[in-house]
């Protein structure tokens, strides 16, 4: 009897094993839409950045190489393009280290690019993606034994997902799919850490740890996210409810080991310090507070903000006060920061943590509700336009190498970007539909388990924590938002797939 049904049973095996294989390439086929319609990458100013940065760090570590931007004709190198971040270094003092780009990230891309397979960082997203729907996906699968495949519980919502944002960003060179994937590692964690097995804990940790390393941003998200998911967790159960927040502290302290380590690593290879940019200044600035505090504090040699605010005064034009311009623009006209001399750029931006408690307890109510207001129109800003390269994008990048494809040029899709109306409205559709669904699903969806409900909340909480982030701290930017938008379609079919359904068949019957 066993042995005739054998084959029936090897031959159901297979056919399932063929299915999950199917749903998987395709779900790989549609991360990859983007990069196979547009028929190369997508880049951004900083992309050159993260690659010289990453070509000198493996230099001083002694990979003697050639540099990728070996073929960068001096014109570029010097001349300002009158758009952000034209040159490679926006920190003029001597023996500094720009720390706002990630020093992970930056040997990921110096590596690639020496070796001509700067697409490897596409790769990487690909999997990064994968490996963090895969595991809630995995454990929620053993808690519910009877729902479809793991690799189809994987795929669907990713094809879902790659409606919206997510190919864009997985054929973008920069860090930006880390933010999800550490939001996804998060609300993993949160939901699921005490139903985990212990290799499936550390191999989350490991995941996040990489993800919050890749950008100082993620850093920030973080700690943001560790109140909320030891909330989450303690209205989940009160058993072990310190679990969750308490891996997450982990994968903290490893994003803040890394940092330590780069101030540690550039004092002693290049007796250098590490400075980030004085974004926190320039949104303070820039929102109304901290022009205030400026206005009214300054001339005042204690307050090395006062330097700023005398460049400032050089030029009437109202767009000099925008937080982009006062950070990167090099002209008379517009520029503020990078006018000053490179020892007052390096104070400027030491002092903007204290200069935002100066300004916070100058004016509480001013700064907190320009913060809010930055947050909620960040968490709107939701296109894709910023992951399309321009011209001036292309001229930075000229005589770059790296690429399998080819020198930094536009593709099919960055030529001639009208098709932008058309689509940035249907995937705002998507979004607002997807939206609404999860609150259905949270509100009346009583036979949706409440992990997966605590799942969905944790990744709306993520994505107002981005908001938050880089909106209120940085600048609102179409670029922040739609880099994680996406798991809200993700979120919305995991809820609708994880909903008992009154109907006959394994699927529906056996989630309890």
């Amino acid at each position: 009897m066993m042995s005739a049904n054998a084959p029936t049973i090897q031959q159901s095996a297979k056919s399932s094993a063929v299915k999950s294989l199917i749903w998987v390439v395709l779900a790989v086929l549609a991360c990859l839409s983007v990069l196979i319609i547009n028929g190369r990458p997508l880049f951004y100013f900083d992309t050159i950045g993260y690659i010289s940065q990453g070509h000198t760090a493996l230099r001083q570590l002694g990979w003697k190489s050639e540099s990728p931007l070996e073929g960068r004709p001096e014109a570029v190198v010097e001349e300002s393009v009158g758009s952000p971040s034209p040159g490679l270094t926006e920190i003029d003092a001597d023996n500094t280290v720009d720390g706002s780009r990630s020093t992970v990230y930056a040997l990921l891309s110096g590596a690639l690019a020496q070796l001509g397979i700067l697409e490897g960082l596409i790769a990487l997203n690909v999997l990064a993606v994968f490996l963090a729907v895969w595991m809630p996906m995995r454990v929620a699968a053993r808690h519910w034994p009877n729902g479809p495949p793991v690799a189809q519980m994987v795929a669907i919502p990713i094809l879902v997902a790659a409606t919206g944002s997510l190919p864009f960003y997985i054929a973008f060179l920069m860090p930006d799919t880390f933010a999800p994937v550490l939001l996804l590692v998060l609300a993993t964690l949160t939901v699921f850490a005490r139903h985990m097995r212990a290799w499936e804990i550390v191999f989350s940790i490991c995941l996040g740890s990489l993800a919050i390393t890749s950008h100082l941003s993620h850093l920030a998200i973080a700690v943001v996210m560790l109140p909320a998911a030891a909330l989450v967790s303690l209205v989940m159960s009160r058993r072990r409810w310190w679990l969750p927040p308490a891996m997450i502290l982990v994968i903290l302290g490893i994003g803040f080991a890394e940092q330590s380590m780069l101030r540690s690593a550039a004092k002693a290879i290049s007796n250098s310090s590490v400075v980030v940019k004085p974004y926190i200044t320039a949104r303070l600035i820039q929102d109304g507070p901290g022009f205030q505090y400026l206005r009214t504090h300054c001339p005042d040699d204690s307050i090395p903000t006062c330097k700023l605010y005398r460049t400032l005064m050089l030029s009437s034009d109202p767009y000099r006060l925008t937080a982009s311009h006062i950070v990167f623009e090099t002209s008379a006209r517009l520029g503020s920061f990078r006018l000053m001399t490179p020892e007052d750029q390096k104070q400027v931006a030491d002092n903007q943590i204290g200069f935002f408690f100066r300004v916070l307890a100058n004016d509480p109510m001013g700064t907190t509700l320009a913060f809010l207001k930055n947050t909620f129109t960040q968490a709107g800003w939701v296109s894709v336009d910023m992951t399309l390269q321009t011209d001036n994008m292309i001229e930075q990048h000229r005589g770059v190498g790296g690429l399998i494809s080819g020198p930094f040029a536009h593709g099919r899709l960055t030529k001639d970007v009208d098709w932008l109306k058309v689509v940035t409205p249907v995937q705002q559709a998507v979004y607002l539909a997807s939206l609404a669904v999860i609150l259905i699903l949270l509100v009346f969806g009583r036979n949706v388990p409440r992990e997966i409900k605590a799942l969905s909340v944790m990744l709306i909480l993520g994505i107002l924590a981005n908001a938050l982030v880089c909106g209120g701290i940085s600048q609102p930017a179409t670029r922040y938002g739609a880099r994680v938008i996406w798991l809200l379609p993700l979120a919305a079919t995991i809820m609708v797939m994880f909903t008992r359904r009154p109907r006959n068949g394994a699927f529906s019957a056996g989630w309890h």
